[in-house]
């Protein structure tokens, strides 16, 4: 009788869901590859990249932002997105994505000094990457906007017509 609870137990898990085993695997990889101060760091990185588009805003309805503001929206993404509560997501992401074999190999590298040094630049790496992206979008997308027959156009603006989609 046991045995055949098992089969039924197994035969009804979902297959997509990871073992406990697996799933402790990828959380200690994730608290490896964003330990707490890098998760930190990317948050005040993020803050930072949309700050003047923010500032612009404010100036645009005729009001200024607090002398504090950049420090009190860091605070306040860090409760909306708690540190605990991403690792957990990611976990499950790397847990569908990895075999236990396969985490075990990545928590081995992120161990190393090369691993390590890694985790700890990659925030600075992928803001640097954010805002290289930010600079260049403002002057290339409208032109590709409008090549593409993406841009709005008024009811009585038919002289143009849109050019079939091509590649970017």
């Amino acid at each position: 009788m046991v045995p055949s609870l098992v089969v039924v137990g197994l035969l009804s898990a979902n297959p997509s869901t990871p073992d406990a085993a697996k799933q402790a695997l990828a959380l200690e990889l994730v608290q490896l590859v964003t330990p707490e101060s890098s998760y930190r760091a990317g948050m005040q990185q993020m803050t930072l990249q949309i700050l003047p588009s923010l500032e612009a805003q404010a100036k645009a309805s005729g009001t200024t932002l607090p002398a504090d503001f950049a420090q009190r929206f860091d605070a306040m993404m860090q409760e909306v997105v708690p540190y605990s509560e991403q690792s957990a997501w990611a976990a499950d992401i790397y847990a569908r994505n990895f075999s236990a074999s396969e985490l075990k190999d990545l928590i081995a590298f992120y161990r190393t000094a090369l691993g390590r040094k890694l985790a700890s630049r990659l925030p600075a790496i992928m803001g640097e990457v954010g805002k290289r992206v930010s600079e260049i979008l403002p002057q290339r997308l409208p032109a590709a906007m409008k090549r593409l027959g993406l841009v709005p156009q008024r009811p009585s603006d038919t002289s143009s017509k849109p050019e079939p989609a091509t590649k970017l």
